[in-house]
């Protein structure tokens, strides 16, 4: 991408470039090799072919029988078209026009890695000489690499998504029971009940595979949910919930098993403290009390609290964006509530229910390298000074919901350097665009020339998952320890992984202690596996302890139980019982309707948008309202409409379901591409959170007691719509 915003054609030296490079790669042996899908985290063991030099066939690895069991989804199958996308970045750019803004021109030129570290080297190493290391600010996810380089850095300041995802449920595990609970057992379940779960409609392979287990197995299942989902059209009972109004349904069926002893006393009594506050607690919360508030009838409510507590195992689905994770300001309540039902159902890490997971007990890189990083914790963060949410900042992750607040108001200069995250990764986006020109540095690693790289200052290009080796370590699902191997396919183009991009900027800071590599951290990860990457070759790349199920007899808390009432988020001035309370926003006159969101079974967060075949599916989102609301403002489905909320308003076709409340008008997420740079899938659809709340400090101190996750509450906000 030269000379330009983007790239909306190849050129020929392009097309050479890349022919030679596809053409002329080769794998040691030919043959099948094997890696962890780098699509989604639900990481399924694949294997793939090369014949003549080059990647033609993607599989399922059959080994993984604790993955996705041989199976791929539609994701996994577009990644051998993604490797092979010939828009995928190439080289290190530098901008040479200092003007930033959407629509110009960047002036990109074509830079040498060495170029480019000494450039960023050189302002990261300004920023901190002169701001200290907090005038650097990193947004990533915290892997290991990634965290390496925060770490070694020693700022404070490292932004991730999870605020936006599932910090909630994250933060309430660790609360009330010690770890975040990733896991599921589904095909043993006998009722299965979701609040806006939705996971084996978005083609999870590892959630859908266990989901329709159980409902071939005969569990009775039951979804709350504004809209008929895909997971609500398999299910027994489809309930239309209000919007936002979750953990209103939660607390009376807790009422209701409390009240008529349908709890799992065992569990309670061996388990579990604080019931006897929790019995209180509940008891005005009656589903009497809950209908005007969630539309469901009482007798509904009452009646899925007796089938739970006398279907066991029962239990809850839930996993990041449903009504528990950052939809709601009251979100985090939800997930608390949630995690309480789960408890008196006596399935929080039993057979049937959710279950932590176990990884194996590997070595990191500050162990392997004997590495002491800085003392982080006396540099207070830009984005909250006075630590409002500490439980949140504690598993050193969150953050984006008030970026672009904190940068606008930041009175110091800084830098900042953005990895696989997008504009369109935040909602609001056009005010971190407004934030983005305040930053004196930008680097944006990537492998396509994103939105946000339109505004970087120095563009790196890293390798597509396929061609970076190592092992990987199942994040979440298995409940016995499991690595896979993964096998680095030759690099197509002058990109690097994200350890060598560490050491590169880490060797051009100075901070030349911190310079490790990276094959030294996978042998000694093998090594304290026992095995030798030869051997897990031979045992089909999967290593599995093969250790049968134990359930937990004692949780990582002060009790050393699961707190119904919790004094972990006591201690931090957060509400100890899950306690009802509003959501931040109610239709108004202007603004009268609910907006939800959804994410297509075949997209990942816009990784994908450049694959012809996958965005040929469904070129554009759509307005999915019912047809009351289609016939009072007199559109039909096809007519253009104006979706409009305070913060703006997007231009968007109309589609007309009964699969929804006539309250509520629910849009797909991945639209509205503007770079250039994503050739395939630019300038299709509209980009809803621009229509979708971010946050600021002052809000987020107004909710302190129910913010422990800092959840943004992406979809807590009305909106209009009206024929265009």
């Amino acid at each position: 991408q030269v000379g330009g915003a983007g790239v909306a054609a190849l050129s020929l030296s392009d097309l050479l470039f890349f022919r030679k490079a596809v053409h002329g790669q080769e794998k040691t042996g030919g043959g099948v090799f094997h890696h962890a899908c780098g699509v989604c985290n639900c990481n399924c063991g694949v294997t793939y072919r090369v014949k003549n030099g080059r990647v033609v066939e993607f599989a399922g690895n059959p080994k993984d029988l604790m993955g996705a069991d041989g199976k791929l989804c539609v994701k996994g199958f577009s990644a051998l078209r993604g490797f092979h996308d010939p828009c995928r970045l190439k080289y290190p750019l530098m901008r040479t026009n200092p003007e930033k803004g959407r629509g110009v021109d960047p002036a990109w030129k074509i830079i040498s890695w060495d170029d480019a570290f000494e450039l960023v080297g050189k302002k990261f190493r300004e920023a901190y000489d002169r701001e200290g290391p907090g005038g650097i600010l990193l947004f990533d996810r915290s892997k290991p690499w990634e965290s390496h380089l925060w770490n070694s850095i020693g700022t404070p300041n490292f932004l991730c998504h999870v605020d936006t995802c599932y910090s909630n449920h994250e933060v309430v595990g660790i609360a009330m029971a010690g770890a975040r609970i990733w896991g599921w057992d589904f095909a043993n379940s006998k009722y299965i009940m979701g609040f806006g779960y939705d996971q084996p409609g978005k083609s999870k392979n590892i959630h859908q595979r266990e989901f329709m287990k159980a409902r071939a197995k005969g569990a009775k299942i039951v979804i709350f949910d504004p809209r008929l989902s895909v997971t609500a059209q398999k299910a027994d009972l489809w309930i239309p919930i209000r919007p936002g109004t979750d953990l209103a349904a939660i607390l009376a069926i807790i009422h209701v098993m409390v009240k008529q002893n349908l709890v799992d006393k065992e569990f309670v009594d061996t388990c579990t403290i604080g019931f006897d506050k929790l019995k209180a607690h509940v008891e005005k919360y009656t589903p009497e009390w809950a209908e005007p508030i969630t539309h469901v009838p009482a007798r509904t409510l009452r009646q899925v609290a007796r089938e739970s507590g006398t279907s066991r195992p029962a239990t809850l689905a839930y996993h990041k964006r449903d009504a528990g994770g950052p939809t709601y300001m009251n979100s985090l309540q939800t997930a608390q509530a949630m995690l309480t039902l789960q408890a008196l159902a006596g399935t929080l890490d039993r057979p049937g229910g959710l279950f932590f997971p176990r990884k194996p007990k590997l070595p990191g890189i500050h162990e392997v390298y004997n590495l002491q990083y800085p003392d982080q914790q006396k540099i207070p963060r830009f984005d909250d000074p006075e630590n409002t949410t500490p439980l949140a900042f504690k598993s050193k992750k969150a953050g984006f919901s008030t970026a672009a607040d904190a940068i606008l108001k930041d009175g110091r200069t800084r830098v900042a350097l953005f990895h696989k995250y997008n504009t369109t990764s935040f909602t609001n986006p056009q005010n971190l665009e407004k934030a983005l020109k305040k930053l004196a540095f930008i680097v944006n690693v990537d492998m396509y020339m994103t939105e946000l790289g339109e505004y970087a200052d120095v563009v790196l290009p890293e390798n597509y998952w396929l061609e970076n080796g190592g092992i990987t370590v199942r994040d979440y699902q298995a409940y016995r320890p499991q690595v896979l191997l993964d096998e680095g396919a030759k690099r197509l183009f002058d990109t690097k992984g994200f350890a060598e991009i560490s050491n590169g900027i880490l060797k051009s800071m100075g901070l030349t202690q911190y310079v490790v590599d990276p094959k030294l951290l996978k042998s000694k990860q093998l090594e304290a596996l026992g095995i030798t990457e030869a051997s897990l070759r031979q045992a089909g790349a999967v290593y599995d302890s093969e250790e049968p199920f134990k359930p937990k007899g004692k949780f990582k808390t002060p009790s050393e139980k699961v707190e119904l009432y919790s004094t972990v988020l006591e201690k931090a001035g957060h509400a100890p019982l899950p306690e009802w309370v509003e959501p931040a926003a109610k239709p108004t006159k202007d603004f009268p309707y609910y907006i939800v969101t959804h994410h297509l079974p075949w997209m990942r967060m816009l990784k994908n948008c450049n694959d012809s075949v996958i965005t040929d599916l469904q070129k554009e989102n759509l307005a999915h309202m019912h047809p009351s609301l289609a016939a009072k403002i007199g559109v039909k489905a096809g007519d253009m409409v104006w979706l409009e909320s305070p913060l703006g308003k997007i231009k968007i076709k109309a589609a007309v379901t009964e699969g929804i409340r006539p309250d509520t008008i629910m849009t797909e997420h991945g639209f509205g591409i503007w770079s250039r740079g994503r050739c395939v899938g630019c300038g299709w659809g509209t980009n809803e959170g621009e229509i979708l709340p971010d946050r600021t400090l002052e809000e987020m101190k107004k909710w302190k007691r129910y913010v422990a996750g800092r959840g943004v509450g992406v979809s807590d906000i009305t909106v209009n719509v009206k024929r265009a």
